[in-house]
């Protein structure tokens, strides 16, 4: 739950004091006359483009991207502030302009991260508060803890679909639930009002599916306009899985002198949690000791050194139990002391082959790891301390 929900009673019981009244005349950003309309639509989307293009880095963040802005509304969100003091971006200044062009989305529409995706849909007026119910919490003794939360979960406002990539085009409800924010406007944080909407399990849907979002009749605004027709069904595709980025990646630092230490494995951030790993013989890993001057060995980062045998690559998940969520693969080498990853004093490059795959656990295509030509990691381990 997000923290600010806990003000949404006050604003919704607000809210419910103009019911049945004329058009308020204190200020506003929200249109006071016609049916609500969805300004924007926005999903948790997870950007992995280079951050820095020269080296190549797998970089990116989560954070709300928006997948649909409504052409020639001055009411859609344009540069918003965020909390931490940084802006975002939602959709172009220009009206115009149909699409939310951002440098990190790249001109195109973002795509949902895949284990923690969700859905907002923005309006440009105040909902009929009736699209949620409002439920009070209570404490251990069953008493009201003055706290109110809302809940789609029996409205069920909107349908919310997903099909597979074997089964294109064939959409299945997923069960949903989440809550109306009355509070907000275009140039709030989160934006409002809206509807967000969340699977109740965003891992039932596979990597790289299209979804669909459509508003029902009973969406309206306290006059009872419905949302218009044209507005009320949007696409938007889960993120197939990818490599995020490594710990150490690429662009820390100048290839070799990236230091690692010798019990630290090479930990790969995927997009997705994972089930079957790469085979070993589609791991490259090359090797040899770093110079006297106990700095590393350049010429392993560029095509010498000697081949580990496939026998001696280590993959596993990160963490231990069955409640990791295997997002993360380690990448080590058996040693003769098990408490080390590689070998101290060590100049290591590791790339992969065209054929190495990672499959997501929440079912959907194979990722494939990135080939030498954008993904090479250099670096080299410290003498052991004396």
């Amino acid at each position: 739950m997000l923290v600010y929900r806990s003000t949404v009673a006050a604003a919704t019981f607000a809210g419910a004091l103009l019911v049945g009244c004329t058009a308020p005349d204190q200020p506003t950003d929200l249109r006071l006359d016609g049916p609500p309309n969805i300004t924007t639509v926005t999903v948790m989307s997870d950007l992995r483009t280079p951050v820095d293009p020269s080296p190549p880095r797998l970089g990116g963040r989560y954070y709300e991207s928006a997948i649909y802005c409504r052409t020639g509304d001055e009411k859609r969100p344009g540069l918003v502030g965020l909390p931490d003091v940084t802006t975002l971006q939602v959709c172009p200044d220009l009206p115009e302009e149909p699409e939310a062009k951002t440098q990190e989305a790249g001109g195109e529409a973002p795509e949902a991260a895949p284990p923690s995706w969700f859905v907002r849909v923005v309006f440009d007026k105040l909902l009929d508060p009736s699209v949620e119910d409002l439920i009070p919490q209570l404490d251990a003794a069953g008493l009201p803890t003055g706290v109110i939360l809302g809940t789609l979960a029996n409205t069920q406002p909107v349908t919310l679909k997903c099909d597979t990539a074997t089964t294109r085009g064939v959409y299945v409800d997923v069960p949903y639930s989440g809550y109306y924010v009355p509070n907000g406007n275009s140039i709030s944080w989160p934006l409002g009002p809206a509807l967000f909407v969340q699977p109740l399990s965003a891992v039932s849907v596979q990597t790289g599916a299209i979804c669909q979002i459509g508003i029902k009749d009973m969406v309206h605004n306290k006059d009872g306009d419905s949302v218009p027709t044209d507005q009320r069904s949007r696409s938007f595709k889960i993120a197939p899985m990818a490599l995020r980025f490594s710990s150490p990646d690429p662009g820390d630092d100048d290839p070799g002198v990236i230091e690692l230490d010798s019990s630290s494995p090479v930990q790969f951030f995927w997009t997705a949690a994972f089930t079957t790993m790469p085979v070993a013989d589609e791991i490259n890993i090359f090797e040899a000791p770093n110079t006297a001057a106990g700095g590393p060995d350049m010429t392993v980062c560029g095509s010498g050194g000697t081949k580990v045998l496939a026998t001696d690559i280590v993959t596993a998940p990160d963490g231990t139990g069955a409640a990791t969520t295997a997002l993360i693969m380690d990448l080590s080498l058996k040693n003769a002391d098990p408490m080390l990853a590689w070998k101290p004093s060590t100049t290591y490059r590791v790339e992969f082959g065209a054929n190495a795959k990672i499959t997501p656990k929440q079912g959907g295509a194979d990722a494939i790891f990135p080939g030498p030509a954008d993904y090479t990691l250099c670096f080299h381990t410290p003498a052991p301390a004396m």
